[in-house]
């Protein structure tokens, strides 16, 4: 059994603290789910991490200072 799904198995729950685009448009999250992953936890501080330290989210933010002021 793979260990996460036993962990479960005994009543407790794995949760991955972080979350970004491009851990659920790759997939990865989907496959940590099937490993047995319960869900995700989140903040402000990785919220901060993962929109200042990736490209996942510069398009969009692009487009909205181009239409909006702040």
């Amino acid at each position: 059994m793979e260990p996460l799904k036993e962990l479960n198995a005994y009543g407790q729950s794995a949760w991955l603290d972080n979350v970004s685009r491009s851990l659920i448009r790759s997939g990865k999250l989907s496959n940590l789910v099937a490993s047995g992953v319960s869900g995700v936890t989140s903040n402000p501080a990785i919220f901060e991490k993962a929109i200042a330290h990736s490209n996942d989210y510069d398009q969009q933010i692009a487009e909205l200072a181009a239409t909006t002021t702040p």
